[in-house]
């Protein structure tokens, strides 16, 4: 009676254990503790709401070489020390859309944490759509869940898209817009909780 007791005895205390590990995994925020992290997310139609969208990839990397590789889907390789890459780079390679080359799983943007694009980064891209051309954009609502919120101090913006960073999440209070390449947010400086594409 004793060794069937322990035996139900060790039987539950495993299942309670392996719950605590599930509800600790399941609470675990989606942040990476690396230096630089890819994020893609499907494109909105225009009348669509952001909300409704949700990251469909989050990976971060050791290096920016890694994670511009990740994003592009392997088309733009970088050296291992680079911090940027060259927008000459992802026109050759076809990691961005123009007016005349729609390109798949398009480049939208990269946030840096430090000004004149140092430091950190987050690369964001399309997992569909073709950037923001044919009245589509893409939603950022909580850059927290990216581990990048109020961090962004400069920006880059493509694939004919307009990055507008908010002090807010769900793309509210405060703004500031990057047409293409701004080595400084000025009075947005650390301060981006949301950003939309469009």
């Amino acid at each position: 009676m004793r060794r069937r007791r322990s035996m139900w005895l060790a039987v539950l205390t495993a299942i309670v254990v392996a719950g605590w590990q599930a509800q600790i995994a399941q609470a675990a925020p989606l942040v990476g503790t690396a230096r630089h992290c890819v994020a893609g997310l499907a494109a909105v139609p225009v009348d669509g709401v952001a909300g409704t969208s949700k990251v469909t990839d989050f990976t971060c990397y050791d290096t920016f070489a890694e994670s511009i590789r990740h994003a592009t889907g392997g088309r733009v390789t970088v050296a291992s020390g680079a911090e940027s890459v060259t927008t000459k780079q992802l026109l050759t390679a076809g990691a961005i859309s123009t007016g005349t080359a729609a390109a798949a799983q398009p480049l939208l943007g990269i946030e840096y944490q430090n000004g004149s694009f140092g430091g950190e980064s987050l690369v964001l891209y399309g997992s569909s759509g073709t950037g923001c051309y044919a009245g589509t954009w893409y939603g950022f609502p909580r850059m927290s869940d990216l581990g990048f919120d109020n961090r962004i101090s400069s920006a880059r913006a493509y694939s004919n898209c307009i990055g507008k960073h908010h002090d807010g999440t769900s793309y509210t209070g405060d703004y500031v817009y990057c047409e293409s390449s701004c080595s400084s947010l000025g009075a947005m400086n650390d301060r981006t909780s949301s950003i939309k594409f469009f």
